[in-house]
């Protein structure tokens, strides 16, 4: 059954309005599968705060250029769904991957982040990356650490000073009451 121009239209910008929300997205081969097992993936992406999309290829690669997105003509023919990541690409692409080994007719062709196109074999160490916040996290101590050794050298020479100072103290009151000593004894 022909889908309307209206539809299509519809279609385009559904399309056009996740893939500006989307930090990348797995291009799936769904093939095959039943409905139980769609849903079973969907869940699971859910959980993920990602979406797994049947979509229209042509219109795909419409809502892909509108949106300034790569367009994999060779990953987008047959029955097509997105896995699509809105939080955490990498934690999405490892719950795709991991359906796809429990599952031999899912077939994981590749990925889109941005304007670059990401091949299968690819996926798996995008996939090990940890969370966006870990890599802030990690990134922002990298940051701060060369200003925090700055601090501790512009403190190092008053910490010198101090102890010059308290040495140099020491021994004075050391020489007084030596002195003292000295003139209770005379």
């Amino acid at each position: 059954m022909a889908i309307t121009k209206e539809r299509k239209q519809d279609l385009v910008q559904q399309y056009i309005d996740m893939l500006e929300n989307a930090q990348g997205v797995v291009i799936t081969e769904y093939r095959g599968m039943t409905v139980k097992q769609l849903d079973e993936l969907r869940g699971k992406l859910r959980e993920k705060n990602s979406q797994f999309t049947v979509t229209k290829n042509t219109l795909l690669k419409i809502a892909l250029n509108e949106v300034g997105m790569a367009i994999p003509d060779d990953m987008l023919k047959g029955p097509v769904a997105l896995a699509v990541a809105f939080d955490d690409l990498p934690s999405t692409v490892k719950t795709v991957l991991d359906y796809g080994e429990d599952n031999e007719i899912f077939v994981v062709k590749g990925g889109i982040m941005g304007a670059s196109v990401i091949a299968e074999k690819q996926l798996e160490p995008l996939s090990e990356m940890p969370p966006l916040e870990v890599l802030r996290a990690q990134i922002l101590g990298m940051a701060t650490m060369p200003l925090t050794q700055f601090v501790g050298l512009l403190e190092e020479p008053g910490r010198q000073v101090v102890a010059v100072i308290r040495a140099a103290t020491d021994g004075l009151v050391n020489v007084l009451a030596a002195y003292s000593q000295k003139e209770d004894a005379a």
